[in-house]
């Protein structure tokens, strides 16, 4: 009998967790299916092909899926532009071709009692069974698929519309999708950007992409926020600090002190605070399991924000375009909630308040676009096999609502907390458990892992 091995989702983490498994194949015959729900592997949502050349905000020399070839992704990419360098931020869309090609050439390179069978369709949920074989994996319109084991290659669902979209969210002003935008806006048009993190960035970015019909932009969010950007740096030359950091991670106040202590020292060997940033984040797992519950709640209220305008970073270009568009006025960044929408004569009347103020505000305008980015959550996902597995007992949400509990290797933890020996998770709602697991590095090393663990598996 093959083994068989189901991957749901073929975005980033589903294909490198496939030619990993491919690369370094079991003894055994075996079928690794790799299950996408969308219309292409290897790109998911955040390498799809756009009009729009949305960048990647981290350098083609830092971007490699495989760890054992560190500059991989540069040499492909100077097959397709050939200046490439490796400090350069490239389109996101070239990176989808990368990974297209990475598993392609995997599977080439594998035994003939292996193969990789690609799926088209929708998993909509995944059930135990006491045969030979311990999972079934369901499709919508196929035949299920027996497995000796699943991974669910799952990204974040996208958020659920706000409580003050609902009376607006047929409205042609309204849009849920930020990459779902209007062509036809002009100098004289005002638009209201509700989240100021790297996804208002791609909005405003496509909205100001014709320079002289370039609409008034208002971005709303608790804080107001804005990413900082990215540098030039040397990656990984911050060594230290270290043991401080661990040695603070009972309280938040000593972690943040600890932090703070370890860009002055970084800065003042004439080095960059990201360098800093960069040594906390090889940390980030291990601090976060250290912190006691009360400090991580502490942590997600009151700091959150602040370390991912440090952490998730904008492409130089993007922070000069953003500069460029607040010193003109026609982009102008605010702080606070919104309290009410409602259709108003074809556009959309905003009633927000400002942080810390009593005072009411309204914004008049032609377009309204939900940029509050991804839900890691799972107790109010959108994903229907999310809610399939949570409702199954299969996965269970962690207390903070980041993503779903996990075990050694991404294995799922089901509703009575008990580690799963064949199904697992990998992709960026690992961070109930590591926090930092959204980057292509990190997830690279935890796709890396998990192949290495399933190989193991399937040779005994």
């Amino acid at each position: 009998m093959r083994n068989t091995l189901v991957i749901v989702g073929a975005g980033f983490s589903g294909t490198v967790l496939a030619a990993n498994l491919l690369r370094r194949p079991p003894a055994a015959p075996t079928d690794i299916v790799l299950a996408e729900r969308g219309s292409a592997i290897g790109r998911g949502a955040a390498y799809a092909s756009h009009e729009f050349p949305y960048l990647l905000n981290v350098p083609a020399a830092r971007l490699s899926a495989d760890s054992r070839d560190p500059l991989q992704f540069l040499r492909f990419a100077r097959t397709r532009l050939a200046a490439a360098d490796g400090e350069d931020f490239l389109p996101r869309a070239l990176y989808g071709d990368y990974l297209q090609d990475l598993l392609l050439q995997a599977e080439r390179a594998a035994p003939p009692h292996i193969r990789l069978v690609r799926l088209f369709g929708e998993v909509t949920g995944i059930k135990q069974c006491d045969g030979a074989k311990p999972l079934v994996a369901q499709f919508a319109q196929r035949e299920p698929i027996l497995a000796d084991f699943v991974v669910l290659a799952l990204g974040v669902a996208p958020p659920r519309p706000p409580a003050w979209a609902a009376r607006v969210a047929d409205h042609r002003a309204f849009r849920h999708d930020p990459r779902d935008l209007p062509n036809g806006l002009a100098s004289e048009h005002s638009v209201v950007i509700v989240g100021n993190g790297l996804t208002m960035v791609d909005a405003a970015s496509i909205l100001s992409r014709d320079a002289g019909r370039i609409p008034t932009l208002h971005t709303i969010s608790r804080r107001g926020l804005l990413p900082l950007p990215q540098t030039a740096f040397r990656a990984g030359a911050s060594q230290g600090g270290g043991e401080s950091l661990l040695a603070s991670a009972h309280s938040l106040k000593q972690l943040l002190k600890a932090g703070r202590a370890l860009a002055r020292e970084v800065e003042a060997c004439g080095g960059d605070w990201r360098e800093a940033v960069t040594s906390i984040r090889k940390l980030a797992p291990r601090l976060w399991r250290q912190l006691p519950a009360a400090e991580q709640r502490r942590f997600v209220r009151h700091l959150q924000v602040h370390w991912d305008v440090h952490r998730h970073r904008l492409p130089p270009q993007l922070a000069e375009r953003i500069e460029h568009l607040r010193r003109s006025g026609r982009l102008q960044v605010n702080a606070g909630r919104i309290q009410n929408v409602i259709a108003a004569d074809g556009r959309l009347r905003v009633s927000w308040r400002p942080r810390g103020s009593g005072e009411l505000k309204q914004l008049v305008v032609d377009l309204l676009v939900n940029a509050t980015g991804p839900n890691c959550g799972i107790d109010d996902s959108a994903d229907a096999l999310v809610n399939s597995l949570r409702s199954a007992g299969l996965v269970s949400a962690d207390a903070l609502r980041l993503g779903i509990r996990t075990a050694r290797y991404g294995a799922c933890l089901n509703a009575q907390g008990i580690a799963s020996n064949h199904l697992f998770y990998l992709g960026p709602m690992l961070r109930a458990d590591h926090w930092e697991a959204t980057a292509a590095l990190e997830l690279r090393d935890h796709a890396e892992h998990l192949a290495a663990h399933l190989l193991e598996q399937l040779g005994s």
